[in-house]
């Protein structure tokens, strides 16, 4: 088994909330929506902080670690995507990806404050 580096933990993590939104119920979505705040910038502890709030949730923390494994196999073809498109992320950058992702699998939990399009 390959060692799990950090930015590997994260995108798996993204990658999760994209492709198995399902597994997230309403509480999962709102608790890490409020506790992304709060998590650390710096890519390890950003990391350490999802492993933390993932075993919280068990069914949520064996899904990541399936993809994990999986990904220590064989990288799957969005991961892989993902990792070309990021190629050197700031350490910023991670946490607004989360949300971002968030913000299209969980549409209706992610309440992120946008300008209103209602001047158009």
């Amino acid at each position: 088994m390959m060692t799990r580096i950090p930015e590997n933990r994260i995108k798996a993590f993204i990658e999760l909330i994209e492709s198995q939104a399902s597994i997230f119920s309403a509480e999962n979505r709102v608790d890490l929506d409020q506790q992304l705040d709060k998590f650390p910038e710096d890519v390890e502890s950003l990391s350490n902080a999802i492993t933390a709030w993932c075993l919280q949730y068990l069914h949520i923390d064996l899904a990541l670690n399936q993809k994990l494994d999986a990904s220590d196999d064989s990288m799957p073809g969005i991961l892989r995507s993902i990792t070309e498109t990021i190629r050197e992320p700031q350490k910023e950058d991670f946490k607004k990806l989360i949300k971002n992702q968030m913000r299209k699998s969980f549409p209706e939990t992610t309440t992120e404050t946008k300008p209103s399009d209602s001047n158009q």
